[in-house]
């Protein structure tokens, strides 16, 4: 960083770590699938539910454009500190619920409402990224949905760049 430029704003922070995570993601299913090496779907299911947490945090500091830090966030009664999705995105305006589920209803051809993505949201498990984090541990096997997985996260990503883009332009000196 040069003495004149200014920090990334939380909300860039936010987007730019979930998009560096949904990139691994993809990464890691590609060789995976490349090499045949199986192996490499945890680690790509685990990059990505740390991005869709990330990208709902990214919401959640949209929502509350005027805190630049975590700690402001927390003040105003944001709950940052948590891994479930739920609780992430009950906490976002309705709104910005509603830009989410559009993104959801675009990317999938299937005409979607709030509570129609959440709970899209919250069946790839409400706390995943701690599931599939220690995977290791557990002895079940669990059918996991990728192309719904998938459709989640990218539609949260969809409507994150949207909402990136329209806060620049809001920012912007007219």
């Amino acid at each position: 960083m040069t003495k004149d430029s200014q920090p990334r704003s939380l909300e860039s922070t936010l987007y730019d770590l979930a998009l560096a995570y949904s990139l691994a993601a993809d990464a890691s299913r590609t060789i995976g699938a490349s090499i045949g090496n199986a192996n490499l779907t945890a680690p790509a299911i685990m990059c990505q539910n740390f991005a869709i947490e990330l990208l709902l945090k990214f919401f959640l500091a949209i929502d509350h454009f005027t805190a630049a830090t975590i700690d402001e966030l927390t003040n105003a009664g944001v709950k940052l500190n948590c891994h479930k999705y739920s609780q992430l995105f009950d906490q976002l305006q309705p709104a910005t619920k509603e830009k989410i589920a559009n993104s959801f209803t675009a990317l999938s051809g299937k005409k979607t409402n709030v509570e129609g993505f959440r709970e899209a949201l919250v069946a790839q498990g409400d706390e995943p990224f701690v599931q599939w984090q220690y995977i290791y541990e557990t002895n079940n096997f669990s059918h996991f949905d990728l192309q719904a997985f998938q459709l989640v996260a990218y539609s949260l990503g969809e409507a994150a760049k949207a909402e990136l883009k329209a806060s620049s332009d809001r920012r912007k000196p007219s």
